[in-house]
């Protein structure tokens, strides 16, 4: 009966998904030209296309060195990293509330035989500088772009902004405290179910506070700033990213580099981004992410055609583009010859 009713539960949520996604895009296609669409991907400009790709590769480089630095003292090769990274970017879009960065865990510690807790603690760690780095980066763009609109309005948006850094600085500060927190409330969960004698539960309990132990350890040895800096590279490479393939797209719409706007792009992207929160998202994103991308850059001052366009253009090139690396990736670190150069224990 568990079994049966996860099954239904997924397929329900598939279903919706698909229905979700099928309305969306139907809506975002009613608002423009199939033609404008066509013109705009024929004419993709090749210089800002290129920035894409550049900028795209550097932020995979750069966040596959910072798990080698989270998987100190003995890291695995960087190349093997850089094959984990491409798989995890694969999966992050294409499961719901960014579980596919998962992934990440899952590889180092199967196919690159680290320890689940070791895996686990670099994760933690990346996932909360990933987030650490967002509020600055919000913040200088709410205040750069003005939104065009009155203080009143501004003022919630550099609030949330502000908490929502500040937050991520303390559980940063109290990391380590936290996960120990956590590891005696689980504990009180399992003695309270009376579950302390399943191994399976138990061995979790060990791991969790295995993961407390090493995040620690990451503390003492003073290499959260690095980290820090390395995380806001890396964010300041995937805008980078997408602001060169916003200009490809809109280029032959007669728009030039000097009339697109860096801090637009960081506001657009995050507000489409925010939409792997919803509790149920189009397939792969798709309809969601381009139409809350779209509500952003129109609500910046683009003409709707250009905001729905761009939207459909970024998310389904960054799409190809993340998929094809990824798939590329699986079949490299799957080949048996390279099973050498994983890592080690």
């Amino acid at each position: 009966m568990k079994k049966s009713g996860i099954v239904r539960r997924n397929i329900i949520y598939l279903i919706l998904s698909f229905l979700l996604s099928g309305i969306l895009i139907a809506f975002l296609f009613s608002q423009i030209e199939l033609k404008d669409l066509k013109f705009t991907f024929s004419n993709l400009f090749f210089s800002g296309l290129v920035g894409f790709v550049i900028f795209a590769l550097t932020g995979s480089v750069l966040r596959a060195y910072r798990y080698k630095l989270l998987l100190r003292p003995y890291p695995p090769s960087f190349l093997s990293l850089f094959w984990v990274t491409l798989i995890r970017n694969l999966f992050v879009d294409l499961l719901p509330a960014r579980i596919g960065s998962l992934s990440y865990i899952y590889l180092v510690n199967k196919r690159l035989y680290f320890p689940f807790e070791r895996a686990a603690s670099s994760f933690i760690l990346a996932v909360i500088f990933d987030f650490l780095t967002l509020g600055p980066f919000l913040i200088v763009s709410l205040f750069a772009v003005g939104l065009n609109a009155s203080s009143l309005k501004k003022t919630p948006l550099y609030i949330i902004s502000s908490l929502f850094f500040l937050f991520f600085l303390l559980l940063t500060w109290k990391l380590a405290p936290f996960l120990v927190f956590c590891t005696r409330l689980y504990r009180k969960f399992l003695h309270k179910f009376r579950l302390e004698k399943k191994k399976i539960w138990t061995d979790l309990s060990g791991k969790l506070e295995k993961t407390a132990g090493l995040v620690a350890y990451a503390e003492t040895k003073k290499t959260f700033l690095p980290i820090f800096f390395l995380s806001a590279a890396i964010r300041l490479a995937k805008y980078a990213a997408l602001f060169f393939l916003l200009f490809s797209l809109i280029h032959s719409h007669g728009y030039n580099l000097s009339d697109l706007s860096f801090f637009k792009t960081v506001l657009g992207t995050t507000g489409a981004e925010f939409t792997s929160v919803l509790p149920v998202k189009g397939l792969a994103g798709f309809g969601t992410w381009e139409s809350a991308w779209a509500l952003t850059f129109n609500l910046l001052d683009f003409d709707k055609k250009i905001a729905v366009i761009s939207g459909i253009g970024v998310h389904l090139i960054t799409n190809i583009f993340e998929y094809s690396l990824g798939l590329f990736a699986i079949f490299i670190l799957a080949f048996p010859l390279l099973r050498s150069s994983r890592g080690k224990k």
